[in-house]
């Protein structure tokens, strides 16, 4: 497996090696916490230490890649460290994904070893693969003598994580430990990291934010809080950890950053954040501006930094005020991290002049080493100079008046861009086109003007362009990739509109689909539910086309879901109980609880 070729040689070593440094330095401070559980320093240490023993002695070493399936948790964080400790890199896979997404991940990695929570291991049941099931019980024996965690250079893989790209399939990004070092002392200049700070672990294992909002605090000794996955998927929730657990910074992409924002609008708690950390898409102006005008510019500052995950996170920073928003046309993304170099080059490699759009190609010691098993498309997109210096070709584009403050325009290839996430659209049309009688299919974001934006599904059917037609191949996308990209809506045509091109016409496409009529209301007995369905229609800006679809896989947002209770409690007259979806939200489970909340109300 290839190391990061332009690692940084000043780096500390392994970034396990870094996180012992500081253990040795604050044993007794709080590193991690989840819920009413928490771990010291010394205790994370000896935690991940007796896991690490546990993979060397099973043979595991450097040059392996490890998986690492877990729901969050303080398991999770040990894990990570019991891995890299071993002198391997981990390879996170996220168990809400489709079985047969795993089984891609798990076959192209070419995994011997998996690190597992006990409940998720049995979907690892495979020849060839050895399954560790980790809880903390298990593993409560000291290490073996004489061992000890094994150093490692800068440019050794720390970890690897899947991620769409451009060949309809998804591909593993090699990242070194030298990368994301270097990554917070460019950085700590504009951030001032230390000891007090308390970040949040909100996004994904699987999400290289992750990577972020892990170390920021582990490497300056302060505390992370893992966000329990029902809290990050409500607002309300998520609001109170932060106030609640004094977080000093938060990272969001501007998608979950607008749910914040508009928890915020109507609480206006004190809060003890420092940054607030934008990234994964292009901002969100109306919200930034509203926080803004609400907070200020100073503390917390609101910071947009555009970054992938072949560029270990972050690539620039750019702190935001208001007159910044009301001067962009497009999202402003700042200036490089002080070790990186961007350039604006057009299709065929040349410099663009200043004010012109160009694809950002990014070098430095935060590229990555390139994608697992796949040396021609590493090639491809990794070029090496004459010096050896290997630049990353983005396939974003932006702009720049003056060389120096840069501006994200958006992308120059099929890719879209949706809640942080990079999507391959051809995932979901290759699935779509294998389905009996559908043909030439085209996934679009769509953006209507009163909801959030959402992937559309628009098929040509030969016959019979049903509602259950439409169901039966959403679903059958659904089982094989991730919810965020899934389309949330499938649209059946006889032929595609074109443009005077003979191109199939993507606005054309987009406006078929926003000219759609609401569902007819359900002639149904209770009187509520008429009403909710309305609601949710109006919110969404799209017919609800199944009541047992669940809402976030169906494509509703955090956002959404605001809107539909304070349309709820506007036009009902009732508080929605957050807690009653633990379990699952759907259009039934929402009815079935209003209609309990009107019938409570009317009884007293």
């Amino acid at each position: 497996m290839a190391t990061s070729p332009n690692a940084d040689p000043g780096a500390g070593g392994g970034l396990h090696e870094v996180f012992r440094r500081q253990a040795a330095a604050t044993p007794s401070r709080i590193a991690v916490e989840y819920g009413e559980e928490s771990l010291t320093y010394q205790e994370l240490d000896r935690r991940s230490d007796r896991l690490a023993s546990h993979l060397a002695d099973g043979g595991s070493g450097p040059g392996e890649v490890i998986g690492l399936s877990f729901p969050r948790g303080i398991d999770m964080v040990v894990a990570v460290l019991g891995i890299l400790k071993a002198g391997a890199a981990y390879l996170p896979i996220d168990a809400d994904h489709p079985a047969r997404r795993v089984a891609h991940i798990v076959e192209h990695s070419g995994v011997r070893r998996i690190v597992a929570d006990p409940g998720l291991a049995g979907a690892f049941d495979r020849p060839g693969l050895t399954v560790t099931a980790y809880t903390s019980d298990a593993f409560d024996s000291e290490v073996s003598p004489g061992w000890a965690p094994v150093p490692v250079p800068p440019g050794a893989p720390a970890y690897v994580i899947y991620t769409s790209g451009t060949t309809g399939a998804p591909h593993g990004v090699v990242v070194g430990h030298g990368n994301v070092d270097r990554l917070f002392r460019e950085t700590e200049v504009w951030f001032g990291f230390s000891a007090d700070d308390v970040w949040t672990l909100f996004h994904s294992i699987a999400f290289d934010f992750s990577v972020w909002e892990l170390w920021g605090a582990l490497r300056y000794g302060g505390k992370v809080v893992v966000v329990p996955a029902a809290t990050a998927r409500t607002p309300e929730r998520f609001f109170d950890l932060v106030a609640d657990k004094g977080v000093t910074v938060l990272s969001q992409t501007p998608t979950a950053f607008r749910a914040f924002d508009a928890v915020d609008a109507r609480r206006g708690a004190d809060l003890a954040l420092r940054h607030v950390v934008l990234g994964g898409e292009a901002l969100d102006k109306e919200s930034a501006a509203a926080w803004l005008a609400r907070r200020g510019d100073t503390r917390p500052r609101l910071v947009n930094m555009y970054g992938i995950t072949e560029t270990t996170v972050h690539v620039t920073y750019r702190p935001l005020t208001a007159e910044l928003l009301a001067a962009s046309e497009h999202s402003p993304i700042g200036v490089p991290i002080p070790d990186l170099t961007v350039h604006l080059r057009d299709e065929s490699g040349r410099p663009v002049p200043h004010g012109e759009v160009g694809e950002i190609h990014v070098s430095g010691p935060g590229v990555a080493a390139g994608y697992l098993h796949d040396a021609e498309l590493t090639a491809a997109r990794f070029t090496r100079s004459d010096s050896g210096e290997v630049t990353y070709r983005t396939g974003d584009l932006g702009v720049t008046a003056d060389g120096v403050e840069y501006f994200y325009v958006g992308r120059a290839d099929t890719q879209i861009k949706l809640h942080g996430y990079r999507i391959d659209p051809r995932e979901a049309e290759t699935i779509a086109d294998a389905e009996p009688d559908l043909s030439g299919s085209v996934v679009l974001k769509v953006s209507p003007p009163s909801s959030e934006p959402h992937l559309v599904l628009f098929s040509l059917c030969r016959n019979g362009a049903t509602p259950e037609r439409r169901q039966r191949v959403l679903a059958r996308i659904r089982e094989s990739l991730p919810a965020y990209a899934c389309p949330a809506q499938c649209v059946l045509l006889a032929e595609h509109p074109r443009n005077h091109h003979g191109k199939v016409d993507h606005d054309a496409l987009r406006e078929i689909y926003l000219a759609q009529p609401r569902s007819p209301r359900p002639d149904l007995a209770d009187g509520h539910a008429e009403t909710v369905r309305a609601i949710w229609e109006q919110v969404l800006g799209r017919p609800v086309t199944s009541s047992r679809t669940d809402f976030f896989e169906g494509g509703g947002t955090s956002l959404d879901l605001i809107r539909i209770m304070q349309e709820t409690q506007k036009q009902l007259s009732v508080e929605v109980d957050l807690g009653a979806f633990a379990d699952g939200l759907s259009l039934d489970v929402y009815v079935d609880h209003v209609g309990a909340q009107c019938a409570a109300r009317n009884r007293s």
